[in-house]
């Protein structure tokens, strides 16, 4: 289930960045930008729900159903769940690490995390390209793209750095992805195990 949300995400991904350099009007672009963005914190959502039951081996029934990111991530907060994806990246082990147990070693990557209230934040502002933009407000669509679509392609690149390799877990349980593997350019997920099981 995991892999298969993680296809969806990157597949967006690759949508977005045929958006940002292709030379169709901005405007469009971008709002067709923020819907894919929308839907990729969607699935960072689901993707916590999908974490919690292979860890915790259940999840709340309450934020199953839900479809709303920000919904579900708040739900998840208020009940000790502070699941998020986190950026890092994997290496072998050194001697020393394989001498104490270890294959291999993920390394997190902290100034890419994002908290739960960056990517609501981010989910907010997403939503604002979902509606046409008030004529009464903003005069034009220009006006519009102007004032947000900075904000916009930079959130968007926020995410992907935030989900372009990450490691996400719940009570020892792990999974590792990357979403464009260097060797075959595929969406990858490796199942981990955070303690040492020794040789």
């Amino acid at each position: 289930m995991y892999h298969n949300l993680m296809q969806r995400i990157r597949a967006r991904f690759d949508v977005i960045e045929l958006l940002h350099i292709s030379e169709g009007e901005s405007f469009t672009r971008a709002e067709s930008a923020a819907f894919q963005g929308r839907k990729i914190v969607e699935g960072i959502a689901y993707a916590c729900l999908i974490a919690i039951e292979h860890g915790a081996q259940q999840i709340p029934r309450d934020a199953k159903k839900q479809w709303n990111a920000e919904k579900i991530l708040k739900n998840l907060k208020s009940k000790g769940f502070e699941t998020l994806p986190s950026p890092s990246t994997i290496r072998s082990a050194t001697e020393q690490e394989r001498a104490d147990g270890y294959a291999i070693v993920v390394e997190g990557i902290p100034k890419n995390r994002l908290t739960h209230d960056q990517i609501s934040e981010i989910y907010q502002r997403l939503h604002a390209w979902l509606h046409e933009a008030n004529p009464y407000v903003y005069g034009s669509s220009d006006a519009f793209g102007t004032d947000k679509a900075a904000v916009l392609w930079k959130d968007l690149s926020d995410l992907k750095t935030f989900l372009k390799q990450h490691l996400i877990s719940v009570q020892g349980e792990a999974m590792y992805c990357t979403l464009w593997d260097v060797n075959d350019d595929q969406t990858k997920i490796l199942p981990l195990s955070k303690f040492n099981l020794g040789p």
